[in-house]
């Protein structure tokens, strides 16, 4: 494959890089790109104004209200008891994003792509969203295309690139060329130090991860070959740069909903679950509030110092609570995979989880079958279903295994007198079910 490749690249390396240098040469100097100030945007100056903002769930909205208080008016796109994966905004949502001073997201894909095309269709300032998720140190999903996602992203960030007229279209398959090239020699390498560490070990028991790794590898080099297919096709001139930047992009969207395990990227985005990381989101909102309403400045900074003060309160809590637990005890059964960041912060094994795609994936019966099993093996005394997910599968698996169910408050806040109706009683209430479910 490399040698393959490596009699792609080369002439088209030359070919492509000869039509940048022409495209280039014959620019007129004043089409060169401007780059404006990037100037703090301010609230009104008027007395009693308050910073408009605008969250993607209604848990970011309560922590904003802890910090902003009475200078900030606080909208929620995800209402109280709503799937933030499956949402969908409608025309007011638009508008509301449009006059938002702030818009704060959690990201690392947990918006799947609503919120982009909410944002482009508010046309709002890039500058006034933050991705909360971006800044916490997220926690990888653990996948075994988790590399392959990667590689799909860096690609996606040329194509982008070029979409945007920051790169030409030539040079964007050049550097496509050159990820595709380093993918296989990397690989390749991989594959050679396998062979080196395997010599002499004959254990059956690993045949059948043996067999998953030389799947995933098909459909890898599939891949492969099909984006060396569509850059030899611009090589031959049977294809335009932009036509095959086109094609590529088509390409890799199909492998990423084949191959994205989560529904998300390769980050987990359920940081909420972890108190400490929230200290973070929470530090971060206090300092964009202070820059849009400097008079609040230190009102939001002291807001959001208390407030962290009550995170360290909570997780001091949880920590007690979980204690009492045997460790043998910690095994969480999951309606999908949301419970990552506090099975790591509290020593929990996550056994499974139900709906290992989308929270409107459908599992087949062997993988119900499967779970089921492992109930049995583990000895897991419950199946955690959500409330913002439906629980007709995870009835059925505890029905079948003779597990309980417990539902616990994932993606939203909840009801009035449902005693998660801010972020704090609903990892209270969370914490409780869970350990009274596994004494």
């Amino acid at each position: 494959m490399l040698q393959a490749m490596r009699a792609v690249l080369a002439p088209l390396v030359l070919i492509v890089g000869l039509a940048v240098v022409a495209a280039c040469g014959g620019g007129d100097e004043e089409a060169e790109p401007q780059v404006s100030g990037e100037a703090t945007p301010q609230v009104s100056e008027e007395a009693g104004a308050r910073v408009q903002v605008v969250t993607t769930t209604n848990i970011v909205a309560d922590w904003v209200m802890n910090v902003g208080g009475e200078g900030v008016e606080v909208f929620s796109l995800v209402p109280v008891g709503a799937d933030p994966h499956s949402f969908q905004p409608g025309a007011r949502d638009v508008a509301r994003i449009s006059d938002a001073d702030l818009v704060l997201a959690v990201g690392l894909g947990l918006e799947e792509g609503w919120l982009v095309q909410l944002v482009e269709n508010a046309s709002a300032d890039p500058s006034a969203i933050v991705e909360l998720g971006e800044l916490i140190d997220p926690l990888e999903f653990g996948d075994e295309h988790a590399g392959e996602l990667v590689f799909l992203e860096q690609i996606e960030e040329i194509i982008h690139e070029v979409e945007e007229g920051e790169v030409a279209a030539p040079q964007g398959l050049i550097e496509i060329g050159a990820l595709l090239l380093a993918m296989e020699e990397a690989e390749e390498d991989h594959d050679e130090g396998d062979d080196d560490e395997g010599e002499g070990d004959d254990d059956e028991g690993e045949d059948h991860d043996e067999d998953e790794d030389e799947h995933a590898a098909e459909a890898d080099h599939e891949m492969v070959e099909m984006l060396v297919g569509i850059l030899r096709g611009a090589q031959a001139g049977a294809t335009t740069p932009a036509e095959a930047i086109e094609a590529i992009e088509e390409l890799i969207g199909d492998e990423e909903g084949e191959h994205d395990p989560h529904g998300h990227g390769t980050y987990d985005p359920h940081f909420w679950f972890d108190p400490l990381r929230v200290q973070v989101a929470v530090d971060a909102i206090a300092a964009r509030l202070a820059e849009l309403d400097p008079e609040r400045g230190d009102d939001y900074r002291a807001a959001a110092s208390a407030y962290k003060s009550e995170l360290d309160e909570l997780h001091g809590w949880t920590s007690e609570q979980v204690e009492a637990l045997p460790e043998e005890r910690r095994l969480l059964l999951t309606s999908h995979d949301s419970l990552g960041y506090f099975a790591s912060l509290y020593d929990f094994d996550v056994v499974g989880v139900i709906l290992s795609t989308t929270t409107e994936a459908t599992p087949s019966a062997s993988d119900l079958a499967e779970l089921a099993h492992e109930i049995e093996e583990s000895g897991v005394p419950a199946v955690f279903g959500e409330t913002t997910v439906s629980e007709r599968l995870a009835a059925a698996l505890a029905d079948e295994s003779g597990a309980s169910l417990v539902r616990l408050y994932s993606g939203s806040l909840g009801v009035e007198g449902s005693g998660a109706e801010s972020y704090i009683a609903m990892v209270r209430t969370n914490v409780t079910r869970i350990v009274d479910a596994l004494r």
